[in-house]
């Protein structure tokens, strides 16, 4: 059965709106219960519809702060008076507005760098990811493979000491590994079975991230990346070296890419 479909998380990085006249307003605000009740109230006060944006608040801080699109071509107020209103709010500490630079098209460049539960993180789109592996494949061939999946062995092992730092039990792992596969953008993962002792690990992963540009252009199974990730994986929970085969692949026209780990048998 396949995985849970999930609504579309769209990242409040820019909106286009021809015709429109947007402002991004940048808000620091007390850290309490009906602050953001308030502001939003003001908008809708004076006709102001909030279109998408994102709060960031952690408990025991003094300051919680929140950024949004808003559209004011309807607005029953100037932009001045708007933003002169809403500094008069007790809840409002600081606050900065930003108009589009081109018409039609609001680009959120008041906030740099973009993070990840802390971590420094870049916005690659998927149509640049089956580009960049594309060209991996035309200039080195099989040797492509290698590469990538040598960066996935890395970047698995990584991932697995970063949780372990924050306290993880190691047998909720994998189930941290899957959310956050989902929050990534990564895919959708679905764990077949999982045996530590054996290190052996079955699993599906929907609409892969690295396949899903190329879903069904190629003959063989093709996420390098992906496989290597899991032998990371793996092999860092259960100390021991692991091969991985990809089974099934949306790139060769399967409806989901399909991983086995298993222990390396020494001869």
């Amino acid at each position: 059965m396949r995985a849970r479909p999930r609504r579309p998380h769209e990242i409040p990085c820019g909106i286009r709106a021809a015709g429109r006249e947007i402002a991004q307003f940048c808000i620091s605000l007390k850290n309490v219960p009906g602050a953001l009740g308030q502001v939003a109230s003001e908008f809708a006060r004076h006709g102001v519809n909030i279109l998408s944006g994102y709060i960031s608040a952690h408990p025991g801080e003094r300051l919680g702060y929140v950024t949004f699109f808003a559209d004011i071509t309807d607005a029953a107020v100037g932009l001045e008076e708007l933003v002169s209103a809403l500094r008069k709010l007790d809840m409002v500490v600081e606050l900065e507005v930003r108009g589009a630079e081109v018409p039609g098209l609001m680009v959120n460049s008041a906030h740099f760098p973009l993070l990840f539960l802390g971590q420094e993180v870049v916005i690659i789109d998927l149509r640049m990811v089956g580009h960049m592996f594309s060209r991996l494949d035309e200039v080195f061939d099989t040797g492509a493979s290698v590469i990538l999946y040598e960066m996935g062995m890395r970047a698995g092992k990584v991932i697995v000491e970063e949780i372990a730092e924050c306290g993880i039990p190691e047998e909720d792992v994998l189930k941290v590994l899957t959310a956050l596969g989902v929050a990534r953008g990564w895919g959708i993962t679905e764990i077949l079975s999982w045996d530590l002792k054996a290190a052996r690990l079955a699993l599906r992963v929907w609409e892969n991230f690295e396949c899903k540009p190329l879903a069904g252009k190629k003959r063989k199974p093709h996420s390098h990346f992906m496989r290597g990730l899991i032998a990371g994986v793996v092999s860092k929970l259960t100390g021991q070296p692991v091969k991985v085969r990809e089974v099934k692949c949306l790139a060769k026209g399967d409806p989901y890419c399909e991983f086995v780990a298993e222990r390396v048998q020494h001869v």
